[in-house]
C-alpha cells in the first residue's frame, strides 16, 4: 500500500490547535503593514489565526501575540493589520 503524501500542520497563534496549514490563514509583514498572506507563499516570517479566532484580531492580548510571533519589536512602525 503506497504512503500518503505528508500534510503540513501548523499552530494557531491563539487556541495552540495545530490544523492542516490549507486551514489556517496567514499572516506576514509587508511594506510595514501586517497583511493576509492568501497564497500562503509570501517572503518572510507568518503567524497563522483558525478561523474561529481570526474575530479576536482587535483583541490588545492577540494583537501582542502576532507581534511577537512576526517578530516586532516597535509596533509604532507597523501602520496597520490589513484583513
Amino acid at each position: 500500500m503506497p504512503k500518503k503524501g505528508h500534510i503540513p500542520e501548523r499552530t494557531c497563534i491563539v487556541c495552540r490547535k495545530k490544523l492542516p496549514k490549507k486551514e489556517l490563514l496567514r499572516f506576514c509583514v509587508k511594506d510595514n503593514q501586517i497583511v493576509l498572506d492568501k497564497t500562503q507563499k509570501e517572503g518572510g516570517r507568518g503567524a497563522y489565526f483558525c478561523s474561529e479566532c481570526i474575530s479576536k484580531i482587535k483583541n490588545l492580548k492577540v494583537r501582542r501575540k502576532l507581534f511577537y510571533a512576526l517578530r516586532i519589536k516597535n509596533s509604532d512602525k507597523i501602520k496597520d493589520i490589513v484583513l
